[in-house]
């Protein structure tokens, strides 16, 4: 997919959401940092009080598919939706994930998240904490070197 398309078709989700609470991270995310040349989806983290708005707003434009099935991810909410020609759209909230016999649980807070070229992202050290949480050890090794280098200055 090239660049163009996938920032008009964030746009126009992100236009479709701006209600809400909610913030696009994941490998979109990843994208926009300049770590991925092609996501896989685009995720998006809500919070859980706008999550069945979201997903009414999300289903009247896009298909609603079936959840997967996880053994580790016990989210309180979470959707897939798909658009011919488009990423699949993931939206979570209330993320969970079981580590043996415990919950470990990671709450959104959407005032860290900002609007930059018309998409609403979701700050970086957020999805570190999330990557980490869902054992992405590829994933915190990228965000973490980015992290370091723009505290060094090397990342405008």
């Amino acid at each position: 997919m090239n660049n163009t398309k996938l920032l008009a078709q964030l746009q126009q989700l992100c236009e479709l959401l701006r209600p809400f609470r909610f913030g696009i991270g994941g490998s979109c995310l990843l994208w926009q940092l300049g770590l991925e040349k092609s996501p896989n989806d685009i995720d998006i983290v809500c919070s859980e009080d706008d999550f069945t708005a979201i997903c009414q707003a999300l289903a009247a434009e896009y298909q609603v598919q079936d959840r997967p099935v996880h053994s580790e991810y016990t989210s309180s909410h979470f959707a897939r939706f798909s658009h011919t020609g488009w990423p699949d759209i993931e939206l979570m909230a209330g993320i969970a994930v079981k580590q043996g016999d415990n919950i470990s649980r990671w709450q959104f807070n959407p005032q860290r998240c900002h609007w930059q070229n018309s998409v609403c992202w979701m700050p970086p050290a957020d999805w570190l904490q999330l990557y980490q949480l869902f054992n992405r050890p590829q994933r915190v090794a990228q965000l973490r070197h980015y992290l370091v280098q723009l505290r060094l200055g090397t990342i405008n």
